[in-house]
């Protein structure tokens, strides 16, 4: 989700009115993809969004406040939304919590807590999510448990795996031309769409339908 603060300089507001806007987007894109995936010849089932990065984590405090309770009331916002619940989506968070403040690990805690008897469908939401950190913790666990250190155990320790999440199949990005390290182990065959010109709280439901026909177009091959 990346522009929210580019967004609000754009129109003259602080920070905090460009994380509002971009809530509002999350928001949208959620009760369009429960709606796309009405359609049983098109579906996506796994979907990520990337609402707070560690380095965010490092913001002036007055930012960070106001992001805070973004995050919280949308969160909980997500917990009671119709759609979530009539489409039977499972929400799960990955990241870390640490730096948190204490209102926003309630408002993860009910969230996860409302949607943990669904599997129609999965949400992730990344948190105080960092892409060198989640391949550091996972060979740390492998080399904790005593396995050998090999392709095969790290990935089955990362966020992704460890509650069976397939590897990541394409990611969308607005504004820019980078993916700042989002997911690095799973997203070694990943497609890549980027729309440069528009930031997060411009993003439309006709923009990820392009994106996913734009994927749906490419031929895969892995790297063979």
């Amino acid at each position: 989700m990346d522009g929210n603060r580019r967004y609000a300089k754009l129109h003259g507001h602080k920070a905090v009115w460009g994380h509002w806007k971009g809530a509002t987007t999350w928001l949208d894109l959620i009760e369009w993809w429960t709606y796309f995936n009405t359609n049983q010849n098109h579906q996506v089932n796994y979907t990520t969004f990337w609402a707070l990065s560690k380095e965010n984590l490092q913001r002036n405090p007055e930012e960070l406040a106001g992001l805070f309770a973004v995050l919280t009331l949308t969160f909980r916002s997500i917990a009671f939304t119709a759609s979530i619940h009539r489409s039977r989506v499972r929400v799960r968070f990955i990241g870390t919590k640490k730096g948190l403040p204490q209102h926003v690990i309630d408002a993860i805690n009910l969230l996860e807590k409302k949607t943990e008897s669904y599997s129609h469908a999965v949400m992730l939401v990344a948190v105080g999510y960092g892409g060198r950190d989640e391949v550091l913790s996972a060979v740390k666990d492998v080399i904790d448990s005593g396995e050998e250190l090999n392709e095969e155990n790290v990935s089955r320790r990362t966020f992704c795996s460890k509650i069976a999440v397939p590897p990541v199949d394409l990611v969308i990005r607005t504004s820019e031309s980078r993916t700042s390290g989002f997911m690095l182990w799973d997203t070694q065959s990943t497609e890549l769409h980027f729309i440069h010109d528009k930031l997060w709280p411009e993003l439309s439901a006709r923009d990820c339908m392009h994106a996913i026909e734009s994927f749906a177009s490419r031929e895969r091959r892995g790297g063979k």
